[in-house]
């Protein structure tokens, strides 16, 4: 198995460049591909082999999955308009590039929700992804389904700067699993190096332990000198129309109030239980030293 390339997509983000990091330090052959050349020089200073290029191009994404074994896939981040529809195209290119190329093993990058056939705002699209890959036949596919993202809460800087307190439209009392992205490159890297599944498998990822967004702004505004940091929880009308003020697209500020009421209403949660397989190890207190008081001091 070390003989064969794995490419990794999105190898400059918080997820994909831990896996390419850990795959390389193991003495793999890894395919690095991200949108930006500039920072993947890094990467193929180590020794990846670097593509830029979109992964909603299927004829990039079918030469950038040609000659590999195994796969990380995500849908990166697209602000622009046209959301779902470039998710949509993404998650085609995929899996006619997997299909025609004969890969053995992927990794997706999904979430917690993606059961879910609606309500799930941006989730949708890992759904389609997922869905998209279990049909082709002889592909070992495992998707990882994390929980929400620690580093969502760094919209809270300019927040907690302007306004003086963090806030979003989920409920300030919802126990969330909430994880560390970094945390989800580890065990995908350690899943792509041992390449121990055949057929389909689902992991969630869950953290170091769910947490409710007044705990995370508790932790938040001690780190930063401000213990009397609040947060609020918004009317979906509000929330929407501030995401749009802050330069959102009119899609996407629905999807994500469609997200966080799937959240809200308990649509969107947990299915498998808390176990040495789902747990992940970074704090919201180790990720606030890390993560959010260099970027709040910044």
């Amino acid at each position: 198995m070390a003989d064969g390339t794995t490419v990794v997509f999105g190898a400059t983000g918080h997820v994909g460049g831990v896996i390419a990091e850990r795959l390389l330090a193991a003495g793999r052959k890894v395919r690095a591909v991200a949108r930006s050349a500039d920072k993947l020089t890094a990467l193929g200073k180590k020794g990846a082999e670097v593509l830029a290029g979109d992964v909603a191009d299927a004829a990039f994404v079918r030469r950038a999955t040609a000659g590999t074994r195994a796969a990380f896939v995500l849908l990166p981040p697209q602000f622009g308009p046209g959301f779902r529809a470039f998710q949509e195209r993404a998650a085609d290119a995929y899996a006619a590039a997997i299909e025609a190329n004969r890969l053995e093993h992927t990794v997706t990058l999904s979430s917690i929700g993606a059961d879910q056939p609606k309500g799930s705002g941006p989730i949708a699209g890992v759904a389609g992804l997922e869905q998209r890959l279990d049909r082709i036949a002889g592909l070992a596919r495992l998707h990882l389904r994390p929980g929400y993202f620690l580093d969502n809460h760094l919209q809270a800087v300019g927040m907690v700067k302007g306004l003086g307190f963090h806030g979003s439209a989920i409920r300030a009392d919802l126990a969330l699993p909430q994880i560390d992205p970094r945390d989800i490159g580890e065990v995908a890297a350690r899943r792509l190096l041992a390449l121990d599944w055949k057929g389909g498998e689902v992991q969630e990822l869950h953290g170091q332990r769910d947490l409710t967004m007044s705990e995370v702004t508790a932790v938040l505004g001690k780190a930063i000198g401000k213990p009397d940091l609040r947060y609020v929880a918004f009317p979906y009308p509000d929330a929407r129309a501030g995401m749009i003020q802050a330069g959102l697209t009119e899609e996407l500020a629905d999807l994500y109030v469609e997200m966080s009421k799937g959240f809200n209403d308990q649509l969107l949660r947990a299915r498998q239980p808390r176990s040495a397989a789902t747990t992940t190890p970074t704090s919201i207190e180790a990720w606030a030293q890390k993560v959010f008081v260099p970027a709040f001091q910044a």
